[in-house]
Formats: C-alpha cells, sequence, structure tokens
C-alpha cells in the first residue's frame, strides 16, 4: 500500500513538472516568432525556413531557437552573377539622361548587350530590383548626396537616370570644371521634393595636382584639410554615399599639420616614403572623414560607404587596345580573385565603418558598407571599353588603337546592382 501511495506521488510530481516546463517553455519559444513576424525588417534573413523547422518537427518537441540566424543582416556582398532570361531590355534609356556620355553603352554602340541581363544573386538572401516610385517616395524631402571620385558620380547619375522614369528631375546646379560635373544637384519635384548631388572629392581631403588637372602628373595631398565643398553641406545631408578609393594609389606628397608627412611613389622628392603607404593614407583619410560627419551631423543620417569596385584593364594588353576589357561575359566562380590592393582597401572601408560605428554612439546616425568589390570584380563586360562616343564605330570593326573606359560602368549595367542594394538599406533605415 506505501508502495502504491509513494508511486502515486511520484507520478503526480512528475506530471506537475512536465506542467510547469510546458507552461514555462512554450511562451519563452513563442515570443521569438512574434517579434520575427511583427518587426523584422525586409532586408534581413527570412523567418520562412524557422517555421518550416517547427512544422517538420512537430508542436511538440520544437527546436532550438537561434537568434543569429534570424537577426543577422543579408551580407549582400557574397553571392554570384546569374542568368535572367526575363529581362526584356534596359532598365532605361540614358540617352534621354544627363549623364557622362562615356557611360551610354547602349547609344554608343555596345555590341554585347548581355551585359543587360546577369542579375546578382546574393548568397544569404534575395535581392529585388530598385522600384523607382518606392525609392522617390522614401526618399521624400530628403537630400541624398555622393561624394568622392567618379565611381560616385557614376552610380549618382544611373540612379537619377532610373528615377526619371517616373517624375522628370531639373538640374538646379551645375559646376563643370576641366575634369567635368564637380558639382551637380538634381531636385525630383513635389511630391516627392528629394534632392541628389554629386560632390567631386576623390580624396575626401583637399588635393591639388592631377586630380584638379589632368594636364599634371601628381597629387598634393592635406590630410588634415577637410575643406572640400561637401563638408560645407554635411549636417543638410540626410542620406550620404562615400564612394572613393581609385586615387590613393597616384604619385603624391602628404601633408598633415602643415609639414610634409611623406610621400607616395615620388622617388624625385628627397622625403621619406609615407607609413602604410597609400592604404594607410586611406585608411587615416577614411577615419577623418567619418569623424567629422559624426561630429557636424545633427539629425537622423543614413551614411554609406562604398568598397573599391576593381577596374579591368586586361594585363595582356595596353590600356588603349581594342581587347583591354572586350570580354564578353561575367567571370565565373573561382575563375578570377581579388587584386590583393583592393582586397585591402575594401578591408579599410570594412573596419573604419564599424569603428566608426561603435565609436558614435549616437542616435539617428546609421552607418552602412556598401560592398561590392567582390562583386564588381567579375563584371568584366560591364565596361563601356571602346564604347565610349555615340553610334561608335557605327558597326565598323574597332581599330587596334583606341580609348578605352574599363573603370566606370555601363548605365544600365551592373552599376544599377550597387543602387539595388542602397534601396535595401534606404528601406532599412526607416
Amino acid at each position: 500500500m506505501g508502495e502504491t501511495q509513494e508511486a502515486a506521488a511520484s507520478s503526480s510530481h512528475c506530471s506537475l513538472w512536465k506542467k510547469v516546463l510546458t507552461c514555462t517553455l512554450c511562451p519563452l519559444l513563442t515570443l521569438p516568432l512574434i517579434y520575427i513576424l511583427l518587426y523584422a525588417p525586409p532586408s534581413f534573413i527570412s523567418y520562412t525556413n524557422l517555421l518550416a523547422t517547427f512544422q517538420a518537427h512537430g508542436t511538440s518537441t520544437p527546436p532550438p531557437v537561434q537568434p543569429p540566424q534570424v537577426w543577422v543582416q543579408c551580407d549582400y556582398g557574397d553571392g554570384k552573377w546569374v542568368w535572367d532570361a526575363s529581362v526584356a531590355g534596359p532598365r532605361y534609356d540614358s540617352e534621354k539622361c544627363e549623364m557622362k556620355s562615356t557611360e551610354k553603352c547602349v547609344t554608343n554602340g555596345k555590341p554585347d548587350n548581355g551585359y543587360l541581363h546577369w542579375r546578382w544573386q546574393p548568397a544569404g538572401c534575395n535581392l529585388s530590383a530598385l522600384d523607382p516610385a518606392e525609392f522617390l517616395w522614401a526618399l521624400r524631402g530628403k537630400h541624398l548626396a555622393f561624394v568622392g571620385d567618379s565611381t560616385a558620380r557614376n552610380q549618382a547619375e544611373a540612379l537619377v537616370c532610373f528615377l526619371s522614369t517616373v517624375s522628370r528631375p531639373e538640374t538646379a546646379h551645375r559646376y563643370e570644371e576641366r575634369l567635368g560635373r564637380k558639382f551637380w544637384r538634381w531636385v525630383f519635384p513635389a511630391p516627392h521634393d528629394v534632392s541628389i548631388s554629386t560632390y567631386w572629392s576623390p580624396f575626401l581631403v583637399r588635393a591639388e595636382g592631377k586630380s584638379e588637372d589632368y594636364g599634371m602628373t601628381r597629387d598634393t595631398v592635406f590630410l588634415d584639410a577637410l575643406t572640400e565643398p561637401w563638408t560645407a553641406d554635411v549636417d543638410g545631408m540626410d542620406i550620404m554615399v562615400i564612394s572613393a578609393g581609385h586615387w590613393f594609389p597616384h604619385p603624391a606628397v602628404y601633408y598633415d599639420d602643415g609639414v610634409i608627412a611623406g610621400v607616395f611613389s615620388r622617388p624625385d622628392v628627397n622625403e621619406t616614403d609615407i607609413g602604410g603607404g597609400y592604404v594607410g593614407v586611406y585608411r587615416k583619410v577614411m577615419r577623418r572623414t567619418l569623424g567629422f560627419v559624426n561630429a557636424k551631423s545633427s539629425g537622423d543620417k543614413l551614411v554609406v560607404v562604398a568598397t573599391i569596385a576593381p577596374s579591368h584593364f586586361d594585363a595582356r594588353y595596353a590600356w588603349n587596345h581594342r581587347d583591354a576589357c572586350s570580354r564578353p561575359k561575367p567571370f565565373e566562380e573561382g575563375e578570377v580573385e581579388v587584386a590583393s590592393s583592393e582586397a585591402e582597401l575594401r578591408k579599410v572601408v570594412v573596419e573604419e565603418a564599424a569603428a566608426a560605428a561603435v565609436q558614435s554612439r549616437r542616435r539617428g546616425l546609421r552607418l552602412e558598407v556598401l560592398d561590392v568589390t567582390r562583386m564588381a570584380s567579375m563584371r568584366p563586360d560591364g565596361h563601356p571599353g571602346a564604347y565610349i562616343t555615340k553610334d561608335a564605330f557605327a558597326g565598323r570593326p574597332v581599330p587596334e588603337t583606341v580609348m578605352n573606359d574599363c573603370l566606370h560602368w555601363c548605365a544600365p549595367g551592373p552599376v544599377d546592382s550597387f543602387n539595388d542594394i542602397l534601396m535595401q538599406m534606404v528601406r532599412a533605415s526607416g
């Protein structure tokens, strides 16, 4: 009799603990799902796989929740180019837009239009094409600024041209010198009231020499001189895209605090090479730039720092050979590696943006990295190449010696994928 009562008590005790565990664990496991369903932003990894796992295991034995798989933002820089047969033609007609004529590859007669049909597919998520109407609505009443070298201008002009398919902008300011397009501002009228500007600043800090006059061969860079035109407007920029890097490997003398800090690739100057080379200079400039933006920004701001997009001058040929960048399709996976110099510049952006985000500690300032280095390195087919003038060659064979552009991107072309990612960042910032 005693054994029977003991067994019954033991059974009752176990049942009680099962109820306690069930009542305790179910809410704990349910709360993360409720959070994901209600609050997870669209640029984050989908929760579909997590729900499918729950269904596969049944309601009695739910699997452990793994937050990193749920809340980690998609790495848009990791992926591959896939052929998209659904593409019917160019996203927009660049002939109707104000952009550098060398980038109008369709108008200029680039014969291989396959470069229009490749779509970037990130490894961990999907990347939808930018919707111009949605983009303008998300930016209504705001100022988007592209600051840096000609790759920043290239991206801005492609974006403005695409947006103009739903609203025609007015060119509010146009400041051109020998280099052209030093400062442009487009204004999309009501109901959008969106301003998009480009600021020519290839070193982000003040520089004299080749960056101001192509007739010169060297630059003098003042590392502590944040006096470029963009610096006066930084507080009024709601979204700032920084894209610079291609000018830093050029021969230069560097000044800091009024004295020569060193040189790079200047054997004609009796000065010490600057510590860390041009990569060290790039890091110092990027750190000071992001610090300045943080200090001078009073309101909400999204700061997007783009990594370098490699050029594709084929080393087997001279820069002005017709085959300098004539490849008609992307590189396949594993066919090419990012050059060490460009990998180092990319590393600087990733590290300095992360450090700036930690050090800022100011609500309203958000930093993102637009990591385009790998995706761009795989697209030698996306440059204008020899087709840099309207109706170039008129169907005739390309001469062996010809001017080439293997740095900038056809618009439309791969550069539109950069703006697809930018759209996701804008959307996530609210």
